[in-house]
């Protein structure tokens, strides 16, 4: 993020001198130095000095100035009804926005209009729907540290979500803040100086802001937290004694009032996440696996939520990339999801009937929270009453059809809120074509309030009266082109033509001329524009109370509605994965005490949809077990591996599987060390990339983790990454006894599975004919010493001259093979562990 601090161009400007407007710039500027100051102006939201500079920079705007001599000031300005999005531009480059509104009327303000910061913007704290992508929550995160440990805090400003995890080490939080990606992470200040990890989170693309130490110190932040949840203890979130995760939430929590100004009242709990609930993605599996972002260009094209992602509604789709991001480590709530799949599949008419409903329903998670923020307009207090009117619908379809069958998830939702009352609040008082100023009438409808009634009578009985006075007027003086106009400025006149100037009566009073016409006023029409716009006046103002009133009503029903929310999004899920379950031909997976993996005939749910024939394949792996997978580049091992992983990571998440069968215990954590990628920004290599992620697999891996490696040791010299790959397989073998999936390209690994009994070696089967080689994509039983590098190799276009030395050269070595093996047997009899290998 660009520096926006003071320089001594700002702060030694002569105070007294300035105009008043310009005060109240420089008082907002002064408290809140890191923030580019737009201060409302009129029609216009101006910015001055270094703000002007950088926005006039940023936004490729007219940079003018103000002012005379010392009290001259750059100046830049961007229209009052441009706000959103040029405000949007400035933090989506990471600069904090200080947003100074006029507090009153101009038109009514004695002397100078008074103003006031409403709200600091981030990056993590946008709340207009302009600015935030729909299907992904913006989540703005906190990281502390006591001694050793750090703790982590995420919000949501937009739907009023917001979780803790507490205690744990600095690598962890760095997964969490990958696999979750908040656009802004506050720290301490004091942490500040941590510039490792500031780097690190930088380097995930998270702007970081620091925050007051007082905040996040453990009686203040439990302060904050009771006085905004109104609670006497944080017993009810399981945060009463764990100090690290009041400190981090406190610290938070205060860091969103204090910058957005507002009492956030849809943030109503807070959630502790618990390491025995979900299984923890580590970063390095997160991206191999391309669950939500592609490794090319990260984007969603070729990723498992863009195969399986056929939700309606945004809240739904935000539920799904969340449930991807946590799979679940409790059977009992997998096998709830599970049981609600299944129902739906069995009954695909109401499945159908669900998703109809739920295409009329809007975000009502978003919704609820601008209500509550403050900002939320007519339209969307429309379309909230239009998502509710579903809702019953919803439940009767549930509840007649699953009448007396076991206890589940649907019959859960079925139970939700119909919040009846706040429908018919709605379809008595507002108006279906409520516009989306609050501000300019038109909202609520007749016979809601008598007043405005009265008012809005006047109005029209009014207007018919000033029709019925200009043919009376044209009567009177004969003058038949005679009409009654208004103008902002000057209110109702008469206009005559100025040829029929002298028909004029004498008690018409002149007001203006024009090029053609003259304009007057009577005594008769002043009264009556009193009238008028008094009424009108009147009226808007009496409209925007009402609406207020409404809305009030509206947000006290905030956890209701939010209950509401959540059960349609969770429906929205299911009705998703029953979908693509069916049309994609996924199975159900079981559930098993033991600690298998039994995979019959798994596909890769991505690359399936690519290929018109994809070929299928078992993987079978029993407590302990390793497979070591041979065989050529091109002919399928990665796919095999990532499938396996994904099957597994998709049972976890209550859906269904693409397989004929899974049977499988739950697996605690999923690793995987594949592709090659150089981390230019820390100066890291292939090669240590390679280690870094495998000592992690090796520190943090159990008996019940699935690990996935692909070509361990590939970044270095021939012996040293055979040595490496086998002491790495025979450490999990033997000391973690994890199920393992290991590919390679080193063939004396093969040697492993004639040591060790739950060593297995697999290839995937090549099919060579006179001219060319068939890559198979079979998973079969046994090693094999073939690589087909040269033939890879001439797929790829090489040179004809390249491809014929290269052959000359294999034919070369491969007299030599023997000796070479030999050499091998000698290096590998040399490393501690290998035994007679």
């Amino acid at each position: 993020m660009a520096d926006t601090s003071p320089n001594s161009s700002i702060l030694d400007i002569d105070y007294e001198n300035l105009t008043p407007g310009m005060k109240q710039y420089q008082e907002v500027k002064k408290a809140h130095p890191d923030c580019l100051v737009m201060l409302r102006m009129g029609d216009f939201y101006e910015m001055f000095y270094e703000d002007a500079v950088t926005a006039a920079r940023e936004l490729e705007i007219t940079l003018t100035a103000r002012g005379k001599g010392e009290t001259r000031a750059p100046l830049a300005g961007v229209p009052f009804h441009a706000l959103e999005t040029y405000m949007g531009r400035l933090v989506k480059k990471g600069y904090k926005v200080a947003i100074v509104e006029q507090l009153e009327d101009p038109k009514k303000a004695k002397g100078l209009v008074k103003r006031g910061l409403v709200r600091i913007v981030t990056p993590g704290t946008v709340i207009e729907s302009s600015l935030l992508q729909e299907n992904e929550n913006n989540y703005v995160a906190c990281v502390t540290v006591f001694g050793e440990e750090f703790s982590l805090a995420l919000a949501d400003v937009s739907t009023g979500e917001f979780w803790v995890v507490a205690a744990t080490g600095m690598a962890i939080i760095l997964h969490e803040l990958l696999r979750f990606t908040p656009s802004e992470c506050v720290i301490p200040r004091s942490l500040a100086v941590n510039q490792e990890l500031v780097l690190k989170i930088k380097n995930i693309g998270c702007f970081v802001n620091t925050f007051d130490d007082a905040f996040f110190r453990v009686e203040k932040a439990r302060e904050s937290l009771l006085a905004h949840f109104r609670l006497k203890s944080l017993e009810s979130f399981g945060l009463e004694q764990n100090v690290r995760a009041i400190g981090v939430a406190g610290g938070l929590l205060h860091y969103l009032l204090e910058t957005q100004k507002n009492a956030l009242t849809h943030i109503q709990k807070i959630t502790l996440r618990a390491d025995e609930q979900t299984m923890l993605l580590d970063s390095g599996t997160f991206r191999n696996l391309e669950l939500v972002r592609n490794i090319r260009d990260g984007s969603a094209r070729g990723t498992l939520l863009a195969v399986i992602d056929k939700t309606i509604t945004p809240m739904g789709a935000r539920l799904l990339r969340a449930w991807l991001k946590t799979p679940l480590l409790q059977v009992n709530v997998i096998e709830k999801r599970l049981d609600a799949i299944e129902m739906l599949n069995n009954d695909v008419i109401l499945r159908e009937e669900c998703k109809d409903l739920l295409k009329r329903v809007y975000d009502v998670e978003r919704l609820i929270g601008r209500i509550n923020y403050g900002n939320a307009t007519p339209r969307d207090v429309l379309a909230l009453k239009q998502s509710l009117e579903c809702i019953p619908e919803i439940k009767i379809k549930l509840h007649d059809v699953f009448q007396g069958r076991k206890e589940g998830l649907l019959q859960y939702i079925s139970a939700m809120p119909e919040l009846k009352e706040i429908v018919d609040l709605l379809e008595k008082g507002l108006r279906e074509d409520a516009p989306v100023s609050v501000r300019e009438g038109n909202i609520i409808r007749q016979e809601y309030n008598s007043e405005l009634d009265e008012l809005q009578n006047i109005m029209k009985n009014s207007k018919q009266y000033l029709a019925q006075l200009e043919e009376e007027e044209r009567k009177k003086t004969g003058i038949g082109t005679l009409r009654i106009g208004f103008t902002n400025v000057f209110g109702y006149f008469i206009e005559v033509t100025r040829k029929n100037s002298a028909l004029v009566p004498a008690h018409y009073i002149r007001k203006q001329t024009t090029v053609n016409t003259e304009r007057y006023i009577t005594d008769e029409l002043k009264k009556e524009e009193e009238k008028i716009l008094g009424a009108e006046e009147k009226s808007v103002e009496l409209e925007y109370q009402l609406f207020q009133e409404m809305v009030e009503i509206i947000r006290e029903k905030t956890s209701e509605i939010q209950e509401v929310a959540r059960n349609v999004a969770v429906l929205d899920v299911l009705c998703c994965l029953s979908t693509v379950a069916q049309q994609q031909q996924y199975t159900r997976p079981t559930f098993v005490n033991e600690n298998v993996l039994q995979i019959r005939r798994g596909r890769h749910p991505v690359i399936e949809q690519l290929e018109e024939r994809f070929i299928a394949n078992d993987v079978m792996l029993t407590d302990g077990e390793m497979m070591i997978i041979t065989g050529p580049n091109m002919a399928g091992k990665s796919t095999i591996m990532r499938q396996t992983a994904l099957i597994v990571l998709l049972a976890q998440i209550g859906s269904f599987v693409p397989a004929q069968e899974v049977v499988m215990g739950v697996i605690d954590r999923i690793f995987t060390r594949v592709g090659a990628y150089d981390d230019l920004s820390s100066g890291q290599s292939t090669f240590m990339i390679e280690m870094t992620e495998t000592a992690y697999i090796l520190n943090n891996a159990t008996a019940r983790s699935l690990i996935v490696l692909d070509e361990i040791g590939r970044g270095t010299s021939t012996f040293d990454g055979v040595s490496i790959a086998w002491s790495v397989a025979e450490h999990i073998y033997n000391k973690i006894k994890a199920k393992t999936l290991f590919a390679t390209h080193y063939h004396v690994m093969n040697k492993l599975a004639e040591k060790f009994s739950k060593i297995r070696n697999y290839n995937v089967a090549v099919k060579e004919t006179k001219n060319e080689i068939i890559f198979l994509h079979t998973l079969v039983e046994g090693g094999t010493d073939d690589s087909y590098g040269v033939y890879v190799a001439k797929l790829a276009g090489l040179p004809a001259e390249v491809l014929e030395r290269a052959t000359e050269i294999q034919q070369i070595l491969e007299k030599d093979d023997e000796m070479m093996r030999k050499l091998n047997a000698k290096r590998l009899d040399g490393q501690k562990g290998l035994g007679e290998y």
